[in-house]
Order: C-alpha cells, then structure tokens, then sequence
C-alpha cells in the first residue's frame, strides 16, 4: 500500500468525512423509501369513520369503510405527487384541490390530440346507441282520487273530452307532455305507469292506469318512431364525448401507473394480539 494511501487511511478526519457521507446517504435511501410508503393506522380510520358519521349520522359498514380508506390512500398519492411536482409551494388550497391539480395534469395529454374524422367514426359506430333518438309518446291524462272514480271519468272523457283540462282532481304536475321517452316518463311517473302508456295504442282515452302518485285516466295524441342519428349532423358532439371518453382512459391508466409507485402499509393495532 502506498504511503499516502496508508496516511489517508489513518486520518480520523476522513474516516469522518466518509463515514458522514455514508450516514447521509442512507438517511436519503430512509427519506425516499418513506415517501412511498403510506400508513394506514387505527387513529386515521377513527377519524374517517367519525368524518363519515357526521355526513351521514350513522357508521359506515365493511364495504364503506374499504371505500373510505381507499379514498385516503388515492387523495394522499396525488396529494405527495402534487408536492413532488411543486404544486404545493406557498399554496393554502386544502389537499383535495392539490389532488386535483395532480388529475389535471394526469389527463392532460389526452386534450391535446385532436382525433381524425376516422376514428370520430369509429366512435360513432361504436356508441351509436347513444346518440339515436327513442321512440317518444305525446300524452296526457286526468287524475283520480281512486280506482273507481278514474274508471267513471274514463267513460265520460270517452263520451266528451271537451273540458277534459277541468274535470278530474288536481294534479302538482302537468296534465300534458310532449315527446316524452320510456325514460322519462319513468322518472315522471314510475316504471309501471311508463309500460302501461307505452303498450297503450293511440286516439282512445284508456284507464284506469296507475302511477306512483295515484289512479288517471290517459290518451296518447302521437307516437313519435324512433330515429336512428347520422354521423354528420353530430360530428361536434361525437368530438365532444370522444375526447371525454379518451380523458377518463388516459386518467384511469395514469392513476394505475402512479398507485404502483406507492406502497401501503397496515400498522397493527397496539394490543390486538393480547
């Protein structure tokens, strides 16, 4: 060994130098470790689970709670990644508008590739559902207070329907709806009544038919065919959802690369083992 090698060697002071280095590096490999690794521990869910009490007066069950702690585990990966990427400097945004921040950036890239009308098509053909309009029923109706009334005021509306908008209990909706869809008149009225209307034929007043609100006596004045949407005339709403629907897939892909990155970690609770 050559002299100088060997003074070095017995130096205290580079065996200090080096020996801080080395403390100093490992406390980085501890810090960065540390920074993936999320700890889920008793006080945390007592926490979530009293948050969740206070929305909702009652206790959340297992699958809740499951929903509640994945939750705290997805805000606080975008929430390190906001600070990671400096969102965070001389901010005073609470932690869900800096994980907000971080899903921006997520799916950003996705709003920046304007698509082709080729794959707009695609998109079409593939969601055309969508974008076709329902068969829809114009209708209106009387209301009755019972079963036996809406049967009598059925064969006097059959006989003249002149005052038919005076005659009949009052109703808190309307008496008449234009192009009105399975859907919404489901919404409306109640799934029973929609079937009922929908299986009626037109021109006839029909009843009794019974809806979530009570009995009525009803006609349909048009049913309206369904039609099936064109490509051309719907190309910027077709964009529109195109890019809506790239978004959601390029956030959901990015959110799977990102929750890889972290490690969670259950802390016993102190005592269970007793």
């Amino acid at each position: 060994m050559p002299d100088w090698l060997r003074k070095l060697a017995q130096d205290r002071l580079v065996w200090f130098v080096v020996l801080g280095v080395a403390l100093f590096g490992a406390d980085r490999l501890l810090q960065a470790r540390g920074q993936s690794v999320i700890k889920i521990d008793l006080p945390l869910v007592e926490k979530l689970v009293a948050q969740w009490e206070g929305q909702t007066e009652r206790r959340p069950n297992a699958r809740e709670l499951d929903a509640l702690i994945e939750g705290y585990i997805r805000e606080e990966i975008l929430v390190r990644e906001a600070a990671r990427l400096g969102l965070d400097t001389d901010d005073i945004i609470i932690r869900r508008r800096l994980a907000q921040k971080v899903e921006f950036l997520l799916s950003d890239e996705a709003d920046k590739a304007l698509p082709d009308e080729a794959a707009l098509r695609r998109f079409f053909d593939e969601n055309q559902d969508r974008y076709e309009t329902p068969e829809t029923l114009s209708w209106r109706h009387v209301f009755a207070d019972s079963e036996a009334r809406a049967r009598e005021l059925q064969t006097t509306l059959t006989s003249n329907e002149s005052d038919w908008q005076n005659i009949g209990e009052p109703f808190m909706l309307n008496r008449q709806y234009a192009r009105q869809s399975a859907l919404e008149l489901s919404r409306l009225m109640g799934t029973q009544f929609a079937a009922a209307l929908f299986a009626e034929n037109t021109g006839a007043w029909r009843g009794p038919v019974q809806s979530a609100f009570g009995w009525h006596v009803v006609k349909i004045d048009t049913r309206h065919a369904a039609t099936q949407a064109r490509f051309e005339p719907m190309i910027e709403r077709v964009a529109r959802d195109y890019q809506k629907a790239e978004r959601q897939a390029a956030l959901a892909d990015a959110w799977r690369d990102l929750r890889l990155r972290y490690e969670v970690e259950l802390l016993p609770v102190e005592g269970a083992g007793e």
